[in-house]
């Protein structure tokens, strides 16, 4: 079906008003997940130190106890890296909308080309290391890994074998920074 609307209604549209409201969506959806970005990382890092030092200081509680904690912080460090991912995902496609209204006015009125630094062609890609989300990621993923290694560490295993769970728990999360940002 297709529609059409009335020639009045098409007097009312302005596209330009149109473009500016999809263009100001898509920059607040941006600055949104740049922020979300920064209160998971301060979130996760106030909840390692507190119950790391709770679990490390009370001299009473049994080790395993202390592995699960440990264990449930990792996991968590899991899911905040999974958040990061996916507010790195959010922040691109709403960087590509941005662009891609101002590919439609440079088509329009390529005399504007000169006036936009930023298009299409120079957005850093979604898993381009060095970004700040690159850098909370691995932040995030050093401290639970760490968990996850004292976690095995506190069962009573070998020092070496808490290190390769760590090493391999770090290597899991670094492969699903970069398997699901690619474009």
């Amino acid at each position: 079906m297709n529609f059409q609307p009335s020639p009045e209604i098409k007097e009312l549209l302005d596209p330009d008003e149109i473009l500016q409201q999809e263009f100001e969506y898509a920059r607040e959806t941006a600055l949104q997940a740049n922020n979300d970005r920064t209160q998971v990382v301060n979130l996760y890092v106030i909840l390692v130190g507190g119950v790391g030092s709770i679990a490390l200081g009370v001299g009473a509680i049994p080790v395993e106890l202390i592995a699960i904690v440990f264990f449930v912080l990792g996991v968590l460090g899991l899911f905040n890296v999974l958040k990061l991912i996916r507010l790195r995902q959010a922040w691109y496609e709403s960087v590509r909308a941005m662009n891609q209204i101002k590919d439609f006015y440079i088509a329009h009125y390529p005399e504007m080309a000169p006036a936009l630094r930023w298009r299409t062609t120079t957005i850093p890609a979604p898993g381009k290391p060095g970004t700040i989300t690159f850098d909370l990621m691995v932040l995030v993923a050093l401290m639970d890994s760490l968990a996850v290694g004292s976690g095995v560490y506190f069962l009573a295993q070998p020092l070496w074998l808490a290190g390769l769970v760590a090493a391999a728990f770090f290597g899991v999360q670094w492969w699903l920074y970069f398997r699901l940002l690619r474009v």
